[in-house]
């Protein structure tokens, strides 16, 4: 590894360079002042303090500039021809980018590595190989890993620095592993490599409070002071007490998935303590939505074990009254967090300002109104420009539809500015969408978690399973019914429509369960109002009373039947529905 002199460094500043790069290569990182002092233009003509800069920022939690010094180290090394450097630059790149979910040109990245570990295995460095480790977390990328199994990469990390004497990043490699998944540490190579960390931790203070932690430890203030930033979060998330007092990752941290993962199970784990059930739910289901993209056997196992307590929990709760199908379910809703936006997208777009009341957008333009409802309906509320282009302005001359886009964002930026809400909207990395602190609950959102845990729980339970459709139908109207005429919504609708017919009609099979006459027909009430062309609506309403041996009430649905038929249809009702009632 060579030692930078290049032209563009000032003369005033070479000694410092140099004798900086020297403390890297003697494996210690420059003082933070110190590099923070340092004019930008030094420290890009040196890869070496790139890169030692690179790991600060990561260290530091600052993620997006990060990949920027990352990307002009791996510059710098490749102009020097250093290949492994090279390597280990790209690989830590990789690793950046998978944790924070950016695939813009990784699974590229992750293809080249893996080639190069298999032409060139030894010269590797650890970061290529936790790279190649955390690409099979996720589900996009694991299927062009094939080579070895996760934990094999993860071991070969863990090798390579122990190997390279890099004591610090083989202490964090084993965290981030245990982190992973913890029960198969404990015997076999992990347990000798714990054993090695044991060794080193008397040198250094990061070592020693990574093995407290692999040793089952809660750990103490200082010890999570010593740990990076990621690591001290999703450590102290899992305590008793992180539990209950863990926050929202800050910073750059949010960006991160394996952390908004643990910040997830703690959220679900604060909320079912104190009773919010529905707020619970929402948890879960964001937790879900994410370990679709990238799961580990500790989420994985979370995920299942939270899925239980929210059905128990849900158990425990006496049954809530029976509400009109058409009730505003955010208006009566638990009081929002301050500074944030409560949003009502079906039966009508309404906006909830933090004091519960409605603050009404002036939309001078139809596509602007249409981005936000875009974007409110995607994953944590962004998307993929070049998805939001397709979607919403279809095809055309790029340099025309990105004016659109821009017109439009600047638009629906400038709308939410004047009800209070400054920088709503950010652009970063290909991704346009709401800013974290923005967005307390959207009704569809809510709508649908507690629609989809409710399913998750049909089969095993469906005491809790109602009453979580029950949550969820009152929230239930038209997508966006002041938006005429927009073909993309149509999709949703259709989803949303059926979700709730399935609803409805879980509801009356779980009242007709319980011979419960005045719910059952509520409910089978509300799935024929919903959807008056489902013969088989009729037929569950039909079919009840002719089983509870009220053959009048059976009749009366039926002769409904035939009236809507007629008039509306110019049909007759099917012969089976003509069984059900006179038996022949």
């Amino acid at each position: 590894m060579r030692l930078s002199f290049q032209s563009h460094i000032p003369e005033s500043l070479k000694d410092l360079v140099l004798e900086l790069e020297q403390s890297v290569l003697n494996g210690r990182l420059p003082d933070k002042d110190t590099l923070g002092r340092l004019p930008e233009r030094a420290v890009f003509g040196s890869p070496l303090l790139l890169r030692a800069g690179s790991v600060r920022l990561i260290l530091e939690g600052r993620l997006q500039e990060a990949q920027e010094w990352l990307q002009a180290a791996i510059k710098g090394f490749a102009l020097q021809a250093d290949h492994v450097e090279m390597l280990s630059m790209i690989g830590l790149l990789t690793l950046l980018n998978v944790r924070i979910g950016d695939f813009h040109e990784t699974e590229t990245l992750l293809q080249f590595l893996e080639e190069e570990t298999l032409r060139y295995g030894e010269g590797c460095g650890g970061f290529v190989w936790w790279a190649l480790a955390r690409g099979r977390c996720w589900t996009r990328t694991a299927p062009i890993l094939q080579t070895l199994s996760t934990d094999e990469y993860f071991a070969n990390a863990a090798d390579r620095f122990r190997e390279a004497g890099d004591d610090t990043w083989f202490a964090y490699l084993l965290l981030d592993r245990w982190l992973y998944g913890a029960d198969d540490m404990r015997e076999g190579e992990w347990a000798k490599r714990v054993g090695d960390l044991r060794k080193r931790a008397a040198l250094h203070p990061e070592c020693g409070a990574v093995l407290s932690i692999l040793g089952g430890a809660e750990p103490t203030e200082e010890e999570l002071m010593r740990l990076p930033s990621r690591y001290a979060y999703m450590v102290s998330t899992m305590s008793g007490q992180g539990t209950e007092t863990a926050g929202p990752p800050v910073s750059d941290l949010r960006y991160d998935v394996e952390v908004q993962l643990f910040a997830a199970r703690a959220n679900v784990s604060r909320k079912l303590a104190s009773g919010e059930r529905s707020d619970a739910a929402l948890s879960l289901r964001q937790m879900e939505l994410l370990l679709e993209e990238m799961s580990t056997p500790r989420t994985s196992v979370w995920l299942d074990r939270l899925k239980a307590e929210i059905g128990e929990a849900i158990a425990c709760v006496p049954p809530i009254a029976p509400f009109s199908v058409h009730s505003d379910g955010l208006s009566a809703g638990a009081a929002p967090r301050p500074g944030r936006l409560r949003i009502q997208l079906m039966s009508g777009i309404r906006l909830f300002g933090p004091d519960g009341a409605v603050v009404p957008p002036k939309w001078k333009r139809r596509k602007s109104r249409e981005l936000l409802v875009y974007l409110l309906l995607q994953p944590d509320y962004r998307a993929l420009r070049d998805q939001v282009v397709g979607q919403l302005f279809g095809e055309g001359e790029p340099s025309k539809l990105a004016n659109h886009l821009y017109v439009s964002l600047h638009e629906l930026r400038n709308t939410l500015a004047e009800i209070g809400f400054e920088d709503a909207i950010e652009v970063r990395g290909g991704l346009i969408g709401f800013r974290e602190s923005v967005i307390e609950v959207v009704d569809v959102e809510q709508y649908m978690t507690l629609s989809r845990v409710g399913d998750q729980l049909w089969a095993d339970d469906k005491e809790p399973s109602a009453m979580l459709f029950m949550d969820a139908v009152r929230l239930y109207g038209l997508l966006g019914a002041d938006m005429p005429n927009v073909d993309w919504i149509e999709r949703w609708r259709s989803q949303l429509l059926e979700r709730q017919t399935v609803m409805l009609r879980r509801l009356g099979e779980y009242y007709a369960g319980l011979a419960d006459d005045s719910h059952t027909e509520q409910w089978l009430s509300a799935w024929i109002e919903l959807r008056p062309d489902q013969e088989e609506a009729y037929q569950a309403m039909i079919r009840y009373w002719k089983e509870r041996g009220r053959h009048a009430e059976a009749v009366g649905w039926y002769k409904r039947l035939e009236r809507m038929c007629r008039d509306e249809l110019g049909t007759e009702p099917l012969e089976e529905t003509k069984r059900l009632v006179w038996g022949v």
